[in-house]
């Protein structure tokens, strides 16, 4: 198999359906699509029953007092444990695949077949699906990742879930993830940093996916848009993919933008503001 879907779910049942046909309905299909629900209490179950063969689907347990990002570290490595395909695509249960996603990501993995990653941006939408802007940020958007890792002493080169697709050589050094270290980090932010160690990572232009923006996902959890809060959690990440792997970890004391935050944080917008713009625009 070509390429797969692992799509991970619990009670997105507005979404759902059409997360799961945009899968489907790719221009260049899917050779499998499997979903691991975390034991919905909504009608998700009912919907995904419903595709039958169609896809394979897991029907997980919820665990009580687990969090929403150790959930979907569990159902991203579930969903790998019974694929197959060479290239997986992840998708959040609450996003959506533009209708040519893959056959442009299989048309740069053609290129540059030792790839490890292929990424995107993403088209941000509300809950009803207007889309709001895109997510395209410059600093994304590398030659070498490895080399910039290093040179800015950080991992802020990668979009999230929805828009990433992994080689299965390197998802399978790095599945399942230990879930007695790193249990703040989404399961992005744990498999990112690390495919640039084994092969390249490509980054298009365009945009191939939704990125669903709404109360009570994982990514508007306590905490997980603090920019300084950020920083310090991709070094922690990084560190613990390089001591695993024999790699030079990172600094946090050399990391121009971590400096940059803590002087947004700790002084009046008039004084930080000439000091933390840089000249792409970012934080």
């Amino acid at each position: 198999m070509r390429t797969g879907v692992l799509i991970n779910n619990y009670n997105n049942v507005r979404w759902l359906r059409e997360c799961v046909d945009s899968a489907l309905s790719q221009s260049l299909p899917p050779d499998e699509v499997i979903v691991y629900d975390d034991g919905s209490t909504d009608a998700s179950l009912e919907i995904l029953r419903g595709y039958g063969a169609r896809i394979r689907l897991i029907s997980g347990t919820h665990v009580a007092g687990r969090t929403g990002i150790a959930a979907q570290c569990n159902a991203v490595a579930a969903a790998f444990s019974v694929s197959r395909a060479e290239h997986l695509y992840l998708l959040d249960g609450d996003d959506k695949f533009l209708p040519d996603k893959i056959a442009a990501y299989e048309t740069a993995w053609a290129e540059k077949p030792g790839a490890m990653l292929v990424q995107a941006p993403m088209i941000l939408v509300d809950d009803a699906g207007t889309a709001l802007k895109d997510n395209y940020e410059k600093n994304k958007h590398r030659a070498d990742y490895r080399r910039a890792t290093y040179a800015q002493q950080d991992t802020d080169f990668y979009y999230p879930t929805s828009a990433l697709a992994f080689h299965r050589d390197y998802l399978s050094r790095e599945l399942p993830l230990d879930d007695s270290i790193l249990r703040d980090a989404p399961v992005d932010a744990r498999l990112r940093p690390g495919a640039a160690f084994f092969g390249a990572v490509l980054t298009l232009e365009e945009c191939h996916s939704w990125w669903r923006q709404r109360a009570g996902s994982i990514s508007s959890e306590p905490g997980q848009r603090d920019p300084l809060r950020a920083t310090r959690l991709r070094n922690r990440v990084f560190n613990d993919f390089a001591r695993r792997h024999g790699f030079r970890p990172i600094r946090l004391g050399l990391n121009l933008r971590f400096y940059k935050q803590i002087a947004r944080r700790i002084m009046p917008d008039w004084v930080s503001a000439p000091f933390v713009r840089n000249p792409e625009g970012q934080r």
